[in-house]
C-alpha cells in the first residue's frame, strides 16, 4: 500500500513540475519575445556604439520584468499546488488517525467489561466471611472474564498481525473444499451444542493461499453466522464453487439481514448492528479479522443481504492454473 502511494505521488510531482517549467517558459518566451520587440526611438545624433548600448540596456530590463513575471507565476502555482497536493496528501493520514483512535477507544471499552466483572467479583470475595458457594462463583466470573479477556487480547493481536506483509505466498497449490470441510468439521467439534453447517463443496478447487488463514477466515464467518444468522432449523450453509477464474466460499445464513448502509460498516472492528443487552458476546472483531486475512492472501470479502432475507458472505480466490 504505501509503495503504491509512494509511487502516486512521484508521479503526481512530476507532473506538477512539468506543469509549471511549461508555464514558466511559455509566460519567459513571450516576455522574451516583447523585450527583444523594437519599441525604442533611436535619434541620428547617435552612433552605433550608443545605439547598441541603448538597446542592450532596454533588452535587460524587459528581460528581468519578464523573468520577474515567470518567476511569480511559478510560485503561484507551485503554492497552489503543493496545498492540494499536501491537503490529498494528509487527508487519509487523518482519516487513519481517527480510526486509530475510535479504535482505541472501541477497544479500551471493551476490555473494561471483562475486568470490570473480575473486580467486582475479587471484591466481592474479599468482603469479609462469605460462603464456600458464593466463594466459588466469584472465581467462576473471574476465570470467564479472564477468559473473554484473553481472547480479546488475542484477536487484537491476530488483527495487527494480519495487516502486515506476508514472509512469503505459499506456492503450492491447496485444495480449498478440504480446507473449508477441515474448518467446518473443527467448529462443529469446538461447538457441539450448535447444529453442524450444511455443506455442498464442488472437488479439486486448487488455490494458492494460506491454508491457516482461510481455515480461520472460514471459522470466523461462521461463528458470525450461527451468532446472528443460525438456528436449530436452518443451519448456515456452506457452499464451494468456481465462478469464471475464481473458487469461491459463500457461507448463507437465515438471520434478519443487513441493511444497505451496514454492509462496509459490519468490517469496522467492535462494529455490532445491535448494540444492546440482546447482542450476543463476542470480541466484535471476528469480520475485521476474515477481511484483513482475504486481503493478505490476495482474495476478496464480500456480502450480500437484505432486511429479513439472511445473509451470504462470500470469498473469492484465483483459481491455480
Amino acid at each position: 500500500m504505501f509503495d503504491r502511494t509512494r509511487l502516486r505521488l512521484t508521479l503526481l510531482y512530476i507532473l506538477l513540475f512539468a506543469f509549471v517549467l511549461a508555464v514558466f517558459s511559455l509566460v519567459f518566451y513571450i516576455g522574451v519575445a516583447t523585450a527583444l520587440g523594437p519599441t525604442f526611438d533611436i535619434g541620428p545624433e547617435l552612433t552605433n556604439a550608443q545605439v547598441a548600448e541603448i538597446a542592450y540596456q532596454a533588452t535587460v530590463d524587459r528581460l528581468r520584468l519578464a523573468l520577474i513575471g515567470a518567476d511569480l507565476v511559478a510560485i503561484i502555482l507551485v503554492g497552489a499546488a503543493a496545498w492540494i497536493l499536501a491537503s490529498r496528501t494528509l487527508r487519509p493520514i487523518a482519516e487513519a488517525h481517527a480510526r486509530q483512535r475510535r479504535f482505541v477507544a472501541d477497544a479500551s471499552h471493551e476490555m473494561r467489561t471483562p475486568l470490570a466483572a473480575i473486580r467486582a467479583s475479587a471484591e466481592g470475595g474479599l468482603a469479609g466471611p462469605v460462603s464456600a458457594e458464593h466463594l466459588q462463583a466469584a472465581l467462576a466470573m473471574v476465570v470467564e472474564s479472564a477468559d473473554r479477556l484473553s481472547q480479546l487480547t488475542n484477536d487484537l493481536l491476530l488483527l495487527a498481525r494480519a495487516d502486515e506483509l506476508p514472509s512469503g505466498k505459499p506456492t503450492a497449490p491447496i485444495d480449498l473444499s478440504v480446507v473449508v470441510a477441515e474448518a467446518v468439521e473443527a467448529h462443529a467439534a469446538a461447538s457441539p451444542a450448535v447444529p453442524s453447517a450444511r455443506m455442498t463443496l464442488d472437488p479439486d478447487l486448487q488455490v494458492t493461499a494460506d491454508p491457516a488463514e482461510v481455515g480461520r477466515i472460514v471459522a470466523n464467518l461462521l461463528d458470525n453466522a450461527f451468532r446472528y444468522g443460525g438456528s436449530v432449523a436452518m443451519p448456515p450453509r456452506v457452499v464451494t464453487r468456481a465462478i469464471d477464474n475464481d473458487a469461491v466460499v459463500e457461507i448463507v445464513d437465515s438471520g434478519p439481514g443487513i441493511a444497505a448502509a451496514d454492509l462496509e460498516r459490519i468490517f469496522d472492528p467492535f462494529h455490532r448492528l445491535h448494540a444492546d443487552a440482546g447482542t450476543p458476546q463476542g470480541s466484535g472483531l471476528g469480520l475485521s479479522i476474515a477481511r484483513s486475512l482475504a486481503r493478505r492472501n490476495g482474495c476478496r470479502l464480500t456480502v450480500a443481504s437484505r432486511p429479513g432475507e439472511g445473509s451470504t458472505f462470500r470469498l473469492s480466490l484465483p483459481r491455480f492454473r
